[in-house]
């Protein structure tokens, strides 16, 4: 429903009223509701951009994934030299897309079982198998020995290995490999007591690499010492790579979790990003510390009509003290710039000059000016009245 407010102007000397809306136009309505759209706007960009900027989860070791522990950044290097890195999560499709002439890499072959390691085994293409235990190599019919044991995490690579050489220094733990005598092309790197980290030869027709530890293929460890260098060297001798990655199962740790450690990390810096928002936006609309400024009434309010709103609500809530009150100070105030003593005199300066002006006893005109508060409606009316008495005698003498 639309307002109008009319206006009576004059033409030619007859009367004609015209109409003016007052519904608020779209610059008000902008003004009054741009928090709440600024607001909606804030949760869209964040829902935006937690939607499409998360990018697909996986786990550790994927090249999917953004994460320390993922290996995305290896696989985006891999791709700027020119290598397409395929992701499977099955060993039958890892068998059929590593055909001859790609590289087929294979991370926690643990979770593979005995037929999906035979068959991975069976490919023509190469293979570079990461943290592979006793248990996977004779799944794979390698001939390797493997001596369980930590290690030291920087290792040098003491051996011709180009990938090697070229990367020198690099972080590896896990276990050692061993080799058997007699392998085409067998050679170890990265020693320590408990053998080689990295074991690389020629077996069934096809190059195998295995790596006990897969830290230089890590998003967060890759820049540091010649980790990076490594990877890039032993995944880049193929135009294709074929990077198999199985369903990890973890073990349950038996623990309880919280309902915020459920919650994805991209998910709670949206929270935290709209809490700020919301902060900013109440500091900015919030009402200012400090000396408030005057501004004009939209309308002119008669003084009777403020003092009749202001009576009716002294009634309403029964404040017959705070009436009282106001009744007094205002006839003191009045009083003291009439006799000279300032708008907030002294009681006993004031109590005598009405004294001597009117006089009447100094003990009346004091319990009229500041005696006890009305005990009813009956009262503060009598109160009125004598205090309008009183100034009307002032002003009179």
């Amino acid at each position: 429903m639309t307002i109008t407010e009319e206006r009576i102007t004059e033409e030619d000397g007859g009367a004609i009223r015209r109409g003016r809306s007052t519904d608020p136009t779209i610059r008000q309505r902008w003004l009054r509701n741009r928090v709440l759209v600024g607001a909606g706007v804030i949760v869209i960009i964040g829902a935006v951009i937690y939607a499409f900027g998360a990018g697909t989860p996986g786990g550790n070791l994927d090249p999917r994934s953004y994460t320390g522990s993922g290996s995305h950044a290896l696989s985006a290097l891999l791709e700027q030299r020119g290598v397409h890195v395929e992701t499977a999560t099955d060993a039958t499709t890892a068998e059929q897309l590593a055909v001859s002439g790609t590289t087929l890499v294979v991370v926690f072959p643990q979770y593979l079982s005995t037929d999906e390691l035979g068959t991975i085994a069976s490919t023509h293409a190469d293979l570079v198998v990461v943290g592979a235990e006793l248990d996977e190599t004779q799944g794979l019919g390698l001939p390797v020995a493997v001596e369980p044991g930590d290690g030291d995490t920087l290792r040098d690579p003491s051996c011709s290995l180009s990938a090697a050489t070229v990367a020198g220094s690099a972080q590896l733990k896990g276990d050692g490999y061993t080799l058997s005598d007699g392998l085409s092309g067998g050679q170890g790197c990265y020693p320590d007591s408990d053998g080689f980290a990295l074991v690389t030869f020629e077996t069934s027709g096809h190059h195998v690499t295995l790596l006990s530890d897969g830290t230089p293929f890590m998003n967060s460890a890759l820049a540091k010492q010649g980790n990076a260098a490594l990877a890039l060297g032993l995944l880049d001798t193929h135009p294709d790579v074929v990077w198999l990655v199985p369903p990890q199962i973890a073990p349950a740790s038996g623990g309880t979790q919280s309902v915020t450690s459920l919650l994805p990390s991209r998910l709670k810096w949206a929270f935290l990003q709209l809490i700020i928002a919301v902060a900013v936006i109440a500091i900015w609309r919030g009402r200012r510390l400090g000396r408030l400024v005057p501004e004009e009434l939209p309308v002119v309010v008669r003084q009777a009509e403020t003092v009749r709103g202001r009576a009716r609500l002294y009634r309403r809530s029964r404040s017959l003290g705070t009436a009282g009150i106001a009744l007094r100070e205002g006839t003191r105030d009045r009083l003291g710039r009439r006799l000279g003593l300032g708008p907030r005199p002294q009681p006993a300066a004031l109590v005598q000059a009405i004294a001597a002006r009117t006089q009447q006893p100094s003990a009346q005109v004091e319990a009229l000016l500041y005696g006890a508060v009305p005990a009813d409606d009956s009262a503060l009316v009598t109160l009125a009245r004598a205090l309008t008495a009183l100034e009307k005698e002032v002003l009179r003498t």
